[in-house]
């Protein structure tokens, strides 16, 4: 069966919580790691193709020549909040340019709504969860004629379900899944401002965090880590392909020490010279990890910081303090290792007094790059549940907005009620102009 696998173009999205050029001024595009696990996993015995539009930048506008060129019989594109305007777009696009195409959804906001998801016709299948399974037996089930079976973590369009669930297997996890098709995308050319050496790719090694930040989602997945000897086999193979950065996207790539250990040890064994940089809590950095993740390639740690106020770190359930913050920076930089950092402004209870703070402790820190974001209330959060109970909200804007794309309104959850959004986005321009971020680096050099 013919599949095309489409990340959509980042030119209409929703910058939720950041500014609104933020993509085009700030972020390089990235592999679409999602699909090239899909790639990896159904190209056994089907003909595969991913399109990343973003990359590419092509527009939805080019769409109609790329199919009727491929002639896909199935076309399946990821759905994250900021961009499901995007998407429904494209599922409309393709049913005009053929109605047989079989469609198929999946990713992070067809999961959390899938039944909001399905009340778009234009959309035949509905995957939540990991999609390699569900995808592999759907794809198959279509090509022998069949689509009336039942297949764990897919749901039909006109069917009626009772419930949604998402079910997890014991005998697929992270560790099992088979390595990426870095090769469906021309993987040389992906290149980010901020490493330094390119090409780049993005890795996974774990899914999940133990930890219950009243603000973050990532505890609601089950915590799923890859052994070192895998992680340490995947980086070797990015490695003969000649890509020279890797940035791991894991939520949490430092929570186990031992690993982390084990993966740095066999990286120099193996004399496999590449750069690579990780996400960490502050808490979650030994005294020993920066100088042996150096020794093995490690060029940045990325903290979540979110906050110099001891007030608004208790509040946010982080665990830990300002002096904590400074230490651990301070052992990062002392190994001669780039600390970058996220903050999160006018979280619920702050007032002009503490933004201003926050935004002069990320400058005191001296990071080698900022993120700022303003704080919305995100579903599946504490802080969204919280928001709900004091009747900020009657219903859920996130699931409306999921049924209503077009009332962009929906999605600007801000979670400070002390503040109007031009004020809001005001403290944010003053965030990004007195520090260094990813936003007003140059950038030109490496287009």
């Amino acid at each position: 069966m013919k599949v095309l696998l489409i990340q959509p173009p980042c030119d209409k999205e929703i910058p939720i919580g950041y500014k609104r050029d933020y993509s085009k001024k700030a972020r390089s595009p990235l592999p679409p790691l999602g699909l090239l696990y899909l790639a990896g996993h159904i190209k056994k015995h089907h003909d595969v193709k991913v399109l990343d539009m973003e990359f590419l930048r092509q527009g939805i506008c080019e769409l109609p020549a790329i199919i009727n060129s491929f002639q896909p019989e199935l076309v399946g594109v990821p759905s994250v909040i900021g961009l499901w305007p995007t998407v429904i777009e494209i599922f409309n696009l393709v049913k005009k340019v053929n109605s047989s195409i079989y469609t198929v959804v999946g990713g992070p906001n067809a999961t959390q709504y899938p039944e909001e998801t399905l009340s778009f016709k234009a959309i035949d299948f509905l995957i939540v969860g990991l999609g390699q399974l569900p995808l592999m037996e759907l794809c198959n089930q279509l090509e022998k004629g069949q689509s009336g079976v039942e297949i764990d973590n897919c749901y039909v369009q006109g069917r009626s379900y009772s419930h949604y669930e998402t079910k997890q297997s014991k005998e697929y996890t992270l560790n099992d899944f088979e390595l990426p098709d870095r090769e469906a995308v021309p993987f040389s050319q992906y290149y980010v401002s901020f490493c330094p050496a390119n090409p780049t790719t993005t890795m996974v090694t774990s899914i999940g965090c133990p930890f219950k930040c009243a603000f973050c989602d990532c505890h609601n997945h089950s915590l799923q880590l890859c052994t070192a000897e895998k992680v340490v086999d995947e980086i070797e193979v990015i490695h003969k392909m000649g890509i020279k950065s890797i940035l791991f996207q894991d939520d949490l790539f430092t929570f186990k020490p031992q690993r982390v250990k084990q993966i740095c040890e066999s990286l120099i064994e193996r004399k496999i010279g590449l750069h690579w940089s990780v996400k960490s809590r502050i808490d979650c950095i030994q005294p020993w990890m920066p100088e042996l993740m150096k020794k093995a390639g490690c060029f940045n740690i990325h903290f979540g910081i979110e906050s110099g106020n001891k007030a608004t770190l208790v509040r946010m359930k982080k665990g830990y303090n300002p002096e904590q913050i400074k230490k651990a920076v301070q052992i990062v930089k002392k190994a001669g290792l780039a600390c970058t950092g996220n903050f999160m402004l006018a979280y619920p209870g702050e007032d002009e007094k503490d933004i201003r703070n926050n935004i002069a402790f990320a400058n005191a820190l001296k990071l080698d790059l900022t993120q700022f974001s303003i704080t919305l209330d995100l579903p599946r959060t504490e802080l969204f549940d919280e928001a709900v109970k004091s009747g900020r909200y009657h219903g859920n804007p996130w699931s409306e907005f999921t049924k209503n794309p077009e009332r962009i309104d929906l999605v600007e959850m801000f979670s400070s009620e002390l503040f109007p959004p031009k004020r809001l986005f005001d403290f944010l321009d003053e965030a990004y102009q007195s520090t260094k971020t990813l936003y007003n680096m140059e950038r030109s050099k490496y287009e």
